[in-house]
This record gives structure tokens, sequence and C-alpha cells, in this order.
């Protein structure tokens, strides 16, 4: 009878464990899209009031940024500073590539990243700053939707996870 009583409590657990999970990419989807938001606008800053070279304010803004964000933007200096023959559009897309897992983020935010990644370094210091803004707004709209849908699942798995586990092992007793 305790060998039944410990499976249970490993099943609950693992099931909990298992629904906090699922839950977990709705939270990194927001957190990442917020960083973003913040990266680009320390960018505006770099590219409006500093004049720095490009790959110089993308390490800067890399390492005082957490997380994939910070990785993105850090990246993309790194590749711009080897001097690969790699373009500004290039180093962006080659470092969303590698960095699409722990982006947490879905087609739509990968796509205004992309848009982004290749008017980056194309135009004058003004049309840069338009294009960063333009583009937060979009992340920002992306946040919205991307809020509501962490409180719609985020608990809903939480607690399918704990009853899925519940239900299971009174099942199995």
């Amino acid at each position: 009878m305790l060998i039944k009583i410990i499976n249970s409590c490993v099943i609950v657990a693992t099931s909990a464990l298992i629904g906090r999970e699922l839950a977990k990419k709705y939270v990194n989807r927001t957190k990442v899209l917020s960083a973003l938001q913040g990266a680009l606008s320390r960018l505006e800053t770099e590219i409006a009031h500093y004049a720095s070279r490009l790959p110089e304010a993308l390490i800067r803004i890399g390492e005082s940024v957490d997380g994939a964000a910070g990785k993105l933007f850090y990246l993309t200096g790194q590749s711009l500073m080897e001097g690969n023959g790699f373009t500004v559009s290039d180093a962006w897309s080659s470092s969303i590539t590698q960095l699409k897992e722990i982006l947490s983020l879905q087609r739509e935010d990968l796509d205004i990243l992309q848009r982004f990644g290749n008017q980056l370094g194309s135009s004058d210091k003004d049309g840069q700053i338009k294009f960063i803004k333009l583009t937060m707004m979009q992340l920002h709209e992306e946040e919205i939707k991307a809020r509501a849908l962490r409180e719609k699942y985020e608990r809903m798995y939480h607690s399918l996870g704990l009853l899925s586990g519940i239900a299971l092992a009174i099942i199995l007793l």
C-alpha cells in the first residue's frame, strides 16, 4: 500500500511539473517581447544621441539586457565585429535562427523581428529611428496579445497538470 501511495505522489508531482512547463512558454514569450522593446528603445537612444557604430551599440545593448533578447543583440553585434562579410540583415537573421528555440516567440513575432533586421542599417538616422519606433509598436501589440493568452492558458495548464495527475493516481489506486 505504501508503494501505491508513493507512486501516486510521484504521478501527481510529475504531471504538475508537466503542466508548469507547458505554461512556461506563455510566460517566457511575454518576458522576451518586453525585453526586446527595452532593447530597441536603447538602440534608438544609441542611434539618436550617441551616434555609436552599430556593432558596438548592439554589443553594449546585448550586455545590458538579460535573457534571450540580450543574446540576440549581442550575437548580432559579434557577427558584425568579426567581419565575416555579413551584412547587418544577414547577421540579424543568423542570430534569430540560432536563438529561435530560446526566444520562445511565435511566427508573427519572428516576422516582425525579421523585417526589422532587413531594415537595420539601411537608411539614415531619422529613418532608423522611425523604423525602430514602428517595430516597438508592433512588438507592443504582440505583447498585449501574449499577455491575454498568458492569462488564459497559464492557470489552465497549471490546473490541468495537477488535476490530471490526481485523476491518474486515483484511477491507478
